[in-house]
C-alpha cells in the first residue's frame, strides 16, 4: 500500500475514530484531554509504521495545531490542511 495512503488512513483513525465525544467536547478546556487525544492520534501511525523518530514531531505538531483550533485561532479547514502537510513531511 502506498505510504501516503497508509498515513491518511492512520490520520482518519486517530483524529476521528479514536476520539470519543467526551474528549472532543472537553479537549478545548482540559489540556490533559487534549494530550490524550494527541497520543491516541499517534497510535495508528505507530501500529502501521512502527516506532520512528517521526512520531515525536507528529505528536508535537498535533498538540499545537489542535490547541490553536480549540482556542479558535485557526479553523477546521486550516487544521486539516496543516495535518495533511504534516503527513507529507512524514514520508520525506
Amino acid at each position: 500500500m502506498n505510504a501516503f495512503v497508509k498515513l491518511v488512513f492512520a490520520h482518519l483513525l486517530g483524529d476521528y475514530v479514536l476520539q470519543n465525544d467526551f474528549i472532543a467536547k472537553t479537549k478545548a478546556n482540559n489540556y490533559y484531554h487534549l494530550f490524550v487525544h494527541c497520543v491516541l492520534y499517534c497510535f495508528p501511525f505507530y501500529v502501521l509504521m512502527g516506532f520512528t523518530w517521526h512520531l515525536i514531531p507528529l505528536l508535537i505538531i498535533h498538540i499545537i495545531v489542535d490547541y490553536l483550533k480549540c482556542k479558535k485561532v485557526i479553523n477546521y479547514t486550516i487544521d486539516q490542511i496543516i495535518h495533511y502537510i504534516t503527513l507529507l513531511l512524514y514520508i520525506i
